[in-house]
């Protein structure tokens, strides 16, 4: 019997800027295995699994950090591979407890209380609750390190929703309204799947952070699992919209800790915000921010 292949984008990296690369190359690549060789490591993604194209280099540099020690290295190739490969992203997501909320791709049974289910579906969307960025919004919304910053939920507005999973576990957590975009719109339609999927409404939209409905952000709580550019431009259209017009707190996340933090730290407290907490899981780091 013939065995099945498909075609895969093998990229070689630095081992140490893998799960760097990994991250960011996620919600555009999909999934993927990591192999492990030495000082470098090799990260093999089935882009065309998920309805995306085979990228270039080029392409591939310009998604990761400007950072010369990695953008000289990064070496990439079209492979083939054989198939199967499904079993081996199951078992590499699986459940995960942040507080009260419990975190499972629907292959695995749901939770029973106290603990409220999120069921997420992979695909070509940023966000299963594995990656540091996403736990640590997980942790803020679910409660574990606010300090005493924030009251009763309210009104969300998820930003860059990806998944839609911080959309689904606030909804659980008693957040509402809840909103949410993102400017790809594989992620808008994997979101409203998976929202849907765990029976609630949200209002899913492609747009831009500087798109996005200002009357959205109004007293909002904003969780924002994106990166340090658009966490840069949200914070500058917050303070175009003054006093009245802002969030109440801002979860900023996908955020390196060193330059990165310190650019959206420093640029937060000057538009009058407080950094009440900084959640740091591995490289990363995600900022609570409040007024």
């Amino acid at each position: 019997m013939a065995i099945r292949t498909e075609r895969a984008v093998l990229i070689r990296v630095p081992a140490v800027w893998a799960e760097v690369t990994g991250a960011m190359l996620f919600d555009v690549l999909g999934p993927f295995e990591e192999r492990a060789e030495g000082d470098t490591s090799g990260l093999l993604f089935y882009p065309e699994r998920y309805g995306a194209s085979i990228p270039t280099l080029h392409r591939i540099l310009e998604l990761l950090p400007d950072h010369a020690a990695l953008q000289s290295a990064v070496r990439c190739k079209v492979v083939e591979v054989a198939g199967g490969w499904e079993d081996n992203w199951r078992s590499f997501f699986v459940p995960l407890e942040i507080g009260r909320l419990y975190v499972r791709p629907p292959w695995e049974p749901a939770s029973r209380p106290p603990l409220l289910d999120v069921c997420i579906n992979p695909g070509l969307a940023f966000g299963t609750g594995l990656h540091e960025t996403t736990r640590g919004v997980l942790r803020l919304l679910a409660g574990e390190e606010t300090c005493g910053a924030v009251g009763a939920p309210g009104a969300l507005l998820d930003a860059g929703c990806g998944s839609g999973i911080l959309s689904i576990a606030a909804s659980r957590l008693g957040y509402g309204p809840i909103r949410a975009f993102d400017a790809d719109p594989l992620a808008v339609e994997a979101a409203r799947a998976n929202c849907a999927a765990n029976g609630i409404e949200v209002e899913v939209v492609q747009a831009t952070v500087a798109a996005a409905d200002a009357d959205w952000l109004r007293g909002a709580t904003v969780a924002a699992n994106i990166a340090e550019k658009p966490v840069l431009e949200l914070l500058g259209r917050v303070a175009e919209l003054g006093s009245e017009g802002r969030p109440r707190r801002l979860m900023a996340a996908g955020l390196l800790q060193g330059e990165q933090e310190c650019a959206v730290a420093e640029r937060a407290v000057e538009g009058g915000w407080r950094v009440a907490a900084a959640l740091r899981d591995g490289e990363w780091v995600t900022l609570d921010l409040v007024t």
